[in-house]
């Protein structure tokens, strides 16, 4: 094999690529570790509702501060006849978001923004609605916003991209009824459709004057949950990752992961399927969503696993070097869900890692229901909430040369001749730096 040129970065082992062999050795995917503070941001303001989603998380250098936006709501399960359906009896305003600010990441203040008017008084963390972004959806129904700190971008107004997705009557499946999430509307405009904003705040937001960037009308179909990752550097463009809905009408019959890509947010190329199950997998195994980020040379991604009998889901990290190909070696869930009386007991919906000094942060949206019928079983207690898991910094993979469990090191435990070889390389500089534990 020719030789291969690391540079000056750093090279994590959760591959082959550069391992020629190992002896006594493993390589072991270490699970994020929960904070015991869990959940960090629990509904506890009247205008929180019940359950509270997250929408981002970014760390701001200059002011040495987090912010977080999240959005609160409410998730009810209630009889109807010999059926029990969801309902959303959510009293707070219209497309609601919150603002919550932390110094650690841990411990979060609701800031007093005094900008909208709840029950008689502004003394809240309630953002105002954006009156240019297009409201299409039935007034109980909250558009799908998302959006990320683009740190590729060389314009301070555009530091922030949020996007709008919107559809229609088209969105609708075969049989006419409305799609399994409630969001189509027969009254809006046929078709899925993404409108493109900026922030340099990601408070105040101005449109793109080419909305819609993404237009699918009239074809049938929709991207389900959607992540756009932002500039991908390995293969020098934008990228989103989304939940390709082929289960409505393509041969699989499942929900996969699928990509798109951009030059510049705006023009968009069809979405290719890069990630469906395997033989490896439960037969209920589908994926939901894939929210990915740049680490070292890799694109680092949280796959949702989604279980269709039980209902439940759990990330499981997976690699890749080429942004399209990705390693899922790894299969067990990179962040475990909770026992059954815990906020995250039936699904954690894990956000991109942030890394920040020597951590490597994960936030997630915890919830301990999903369905109408356990939301009614679990009445006043079905909740979501926010949740944190760390690892330390380039910590998602180990090579274990202990029979024991990684990081309990015990004379016993020690493996005979435990070796790894690397594959031959060259490298900028004069030294190189390995990172290791090693017994006493």
């Amino acid at each position: 094999m020719a030789l291969i040129d690391i540079g000056s970065t750093k090279q994590l082992f959760v591959d082959d690529y550069l391992i020629e062999s190992m002896t006594n050795t493993r390589q072991i995917m270490n699970p994020a570790v929960k904070v015991k503070e869990n959940p960090i941001l629990r509904p506890e303001r009247p205008w929180e509702g019940t359950h509270l989603a997250l929408d981002c998380v970014v760390y701001d250098d200059e002011e040495q501060i987090f912010r977080m936006w999240y959005s609160p709501g409410q998730h009810v399960g209630q009889r109807q006849g010999d059926t029990i359906v969801s309902v959303n009896p959510y009293e707070g305003p219209r497309h609601a978001t919150c603002l919550a600010t932390s110094e650690d990441g841990i411990h979060w203040e609701r800031p007093e923004l005094g900008l909208v008017e709840f029950t008689g008084s502004t003394r809240n963390n309630l953002l105002p609605p954006h009156s240019s972004m297009p409201e299409l959806f039935p007034p109980e129904r909250k558009p799908g916003f998302t959006f990320f700190e683009d740190p590729h971008e060389q314009e301070a107004g555009k530091r922030f991209k949020g996007l709008v997705r919107t559809f229609g009557a088209s969105a609708l499946e075969p049989d006419g009824q409305q799609a399994a999430d409630g969001t189509s509307s027969p009254a809006a405009p046929p078709g899925m459709k993404f409108h493109l904003y900026y922030s340099p705040d990601g408070l105040e937001w101005t449109a793109c004057e080419s909305n819609p960037v993404i237009d699918f009308s009239p074809k049938p179909g929709r991207w389900g949950p959607t992540n756009f990752m932002g500039w991908d550097p390995i293969r020098q463009v934008y990228a989103v990752h989304m939940e390709n809905n082929l289960h409505w009408h393509g041969p699989l019959g499942k929900r996969v992961i699928g990509r798109a890509e951009s030059p510049d947010m705006i023009h968009w190329s069809e979405a290719e399927t890069i990630l469906v199950p395997t033989e490896h997998d439960t037969p209920d195994t589908e994926y939901y969503a894939m929210p990915v980020i740049p680490y070292e040379g890799l694109l680092v991604g949280m796959l949702w696993n989604f279980r269709t009998t039980n209902l439940t889901h759990h990330p499981q990290i997976v690699f890749s070097r080429d942004g399209i190909r990705y390693n899922r070696e790894f299969r067990e869930p990179f962040i475990v869900r909770g026992p059954r009386d815990d906020f995250d007991a039936n699904s954690v919906y894990a956000r991109a890692p942030i890394v920040h000094g020597d951590r490597i942060l994960v936030y997630y949206c915890g919830t301990n229901s999903r369905s109408p019928e356990q939301a009614y079983d679990l009445g006043d207690q079905a909740t979501a909430a926010i949740g944190l898991a760390t690892l330390p910094l380039d910590g998602f993979v180990s090579l274990d040369g202990s029979k024991g469990t990684l990081g309990a090191y015990r004379p016993a435990d020690i493996g005979p001749g435990s070796q790894m070889v690397t594959r031959s390389f060259s490298f900028s500089g004069t030294q190189l730096h390995l990172n290791m534990q090693a017994p006493p």
